[in-house]
């Protein structure tokens, strides 16, 4: 049976998953290392986070998921960095790979653990496995925005939703 709880969570991840590609939809390399100013991330640098992230979750709820890229984006906090910005073409299969791994795990955990410990803390009141997917899904959903904002502002078309 599934954890009502997660449900909405689940709905959300998927959106997600789809949106992030979206957001990458007719793009090409160059694009992606595009950076609008020195003090901005690149969509490229931005999609691999996502990537990074997603694989963060598939550990909290209990996946074997090395940090992908060899590790490069697991401590990086901007663009500057890393060394080498992923290829978008290896950030969408990446990102397809880890999503069908998550988005088929989540549905199947228990209370017990959704309600365990989270393994680390991050910026949200409810320190669970729950509230650590809650803002892991979350942080999924700001840095879409960021990417659809970076998309239209290198002249690309509007993400679209479908």
């Amino acid at each position: 049976m599934v954890d009502p709880r997660v449900v909405p969570l689940h709905a959300t991840l998927r959106l997600n998953t789809r949106l992030l590609l979206n957001c990458l939809d007719g793009l090409d390399d160059a694009v992606g290392d595009t950076r609008p100013n020195e003090r901005t991330n690149s969509i490229g640098f931005i999609a691999a986070h996502l990537v990074d992230a997603r694989h963060l979750l598939a550990r909290v709820i209990g996946l074997d998921a090395a940090p992908p890229y060899g590790g490069a984006l697991e401590t990086a906090r901007g663009i500057d960095d890393v060394a080498v910005v992923p290829r978008l073409s290896d950030t969408r299969r990446g990102w397809r790979e880890i999503s069908v791994r998550v988005e088929g795990a989540l549905l199947h955990l228990g209370s017990d653990a959704l309600d365990a410990p989270a393994p680390q803390r991050y910026p949200i009141d409810d320190r669970s496995v729950l509230g650590a997917i809650a803002f892991l899904v979350q942080h999924d959903g700001y840095h879409i925005g960021q990417l659809a904002l970076i998309r239209k502002f290198l002249g690309a078309p509007a993400m679209r939703y479908g």
